[in-house]
C-alpha cells in the first residue's frame, strides 16, 4: 500500500512539473509574440504595396524617415510584391494589417465575403491610360477602333481602366481589332510594333516607350470616368480592436502625401538615399519625372478621401466586364473615411 501511494505521489508531482513546464512556454510564447509585435513601445506594422520599391511610393518614405508613423506609435516596415491578390488575401486573413491595393480588387473581395475595407484615397486620379506611338494620331478613345491593342491580362486595374474608357465612349473590346493580353511589357510591344496601343499605368510607362523607341500619345483614363484608385486597405478586425492604429497610418500617410507635394526634391532625395537602392544615375532625370507624374494623380483638395460616385462607377464596370456577378448588398461597406483627420 505504501509502495502504491507513493507511486501516486511520483505521478502526480510528474503532472504537476509538466503542467508548469507548460506554463512557462506559454509565458515565453505569449512575451515572444508581444516583442514582435511590439518595438520600443511601438506596433510594429507591415505595408504591403504592388510593384518594386520605386519613387511612387516617396509619400510611405518621407512618412518613415520624418517620423510620422513613429509619432502615430507605429514601427512601420515595407514590403513590396507583384501578387496583389495575395496581399488582398493576407489582409483579408488579418496576416497582415495594411496594404496599398488597387479599388477594384476590394469590390471583388467583399464579393467573395473577404472582410477588406478601403481607409485612405491614394491616388485621387485613376493611374491608368492608353499609350500609342505619336504618328498613329490616337488621342481619343474612337480613334481605337479597328487597333491591336495591349493589356496585361484581362483582370486588375489596367483592364477595368480600360473597360471604363470604351464605356464612356460608346464602345466596346468588340470595336478594337484585338485585345491582347501582353503581361507588363507594354514597351517591348509598342516598340517593335506588335501592337499600336497598350494600356499602361501613366506614371512610368509612357517614359520608358519614350526612352526606348517613339514620341507618345497618352489616353488618360480619369479624363473619361471616375473609377476608384489605389488606396490604403485595412480588414474589420483591425478597425474593431485597433481603431487608433488606423486612425494613425492614416495620419502618417497623409502627411507623407502633403509634403512630396510640397518639396518633390527633397523626397526624391529620400527614396533614392534609402529605398530605391542601386538607381542607375542616368535613370535620374527619368525617375524625378515619375515623381512628378505621380504627384499630380495624388492631388487633390481634400487628401485620402474616397469619392462614393466612383465606387458605384467601379462595381458597374465590374459587372459589365464580367468580373462581378451583381452588385454588392452595402457597396458603402467598401470603404470607411471615418479615419481621416477632421
Amino acid at each position: 500500500m505504501p509502495d502504491q501511494t507513493s507511486r501516486f505521489r511520483q505521478r502526480a508531482l510528474l503532472l504537476a512539473g509538466v503542467a508548469l513546464t507548460l506554463a512557462v512556454l506559454l509565458i515565453v510564447a505569449y512575451a515572444l509574440s508581444r516583442e514582435d509585435e511590439e518595438s520600443g513601445g511601438k506596433t510594429r506594422v507591415t505595408l504591403f504595396m504592388s510593384y518594386i520599391p520605386s519613387v511612387q511610393f516617396a509619400p510611405v518614405y518621407v512618412a518613415a524617415e520624418r517620423g510620422y508613423f513613429a509619432e502615430e506609435g507605429i514601427d512601420i516596415a515595407f514590403e513590396n510584391s507583384f501578387n496583389e491578390a495575395d496581399g488582398v488575401e493576407r489582409i483579408a486573413n488579418n496576416d497582415l494589417q495594411f496594404g496599398l491595393i488597387s479599388g477594384e480588387q476590394v469590390i471583388l473581395a467583399r464579393a467573395n465575403a473577404r472582410p477588406v475595407v478601403y481607409v485612405f484615397e491614394w491616388y485621387h486620379r485613376f493611374p491608368v491610360g492608353i499609350v500609342s506611338p505619336a504618328d498613329l494620331n490616337i488621342t481619343r478613345p474612337e480613334d481605337l477602333k479597328g487597333k491591336i491593342v495591349g493589356v496585361p491580362g484581362p483582370q486588375g486595374a489596367s483592364y477595368i481602366g480600360l473597360r471604363a474608357l470604351l464605356n464612356a465612349a460608346g464602345m466596346s473590346e468588340d470595336d478594337l481589332g484585338e485585345l491582347r493580353s501582353i503581361g507588363f511589357a507594354a514597351a517591348e510591344n509598342v516598340c517593335e510594333g506588335k501592337v499600336e496601343a497598350s494600356v499602361v499605368y501613366i506614371v512610368n510607362e509612357p517614359l520608358t516607350i519614350q526612352q526606348q523607341c517613339t514620341e507618345v500619345n497618352v489616353i488618360e483614363v480619369s479624363d473619361y470616368a471616375t473609377l476608384v484608385s489605389n488606396g490604403l486597405v485595412t480588414n474589420e478586425q483591425t478597425i474593431r480592436d485597433k481603431p487608433e492604429l488606423v486612425r494613425g497610418m492614416v495620419r502618417a500617410l497623409q502627411r507623407g502625401i502633403a509634403d512630396v507635394i510640397a518639396d518633390p526634391d527633397a523626397a526624391f532625395d529620400i527614396a533614392v538615399t534609402k529605398y530605391v537602392k542601386d538607381l542607375p544615375a542616368d535613370q535620374y532625370d527619368t525617375q524625378r519625372q515619375v515623381l512628378l507624374n505621380s504627384i499630380e494623380l495624388w492631388r487633390s483638395d481634400e487628401l485620402g478621401r474616397t469619392n462614393p460616385d466612383a465606387w458605384q462607377t467601379t462595381q458597374d464596370i465590374l459587372i459589365q466586364a464580367g468580373l462581378l456577378d451583381a452588385p454588392l448588398d452595402d457597396l458603402s461597406a467598401c470603404y470607411n473615411m471615418d479615419f481621416l483627420p477632421q
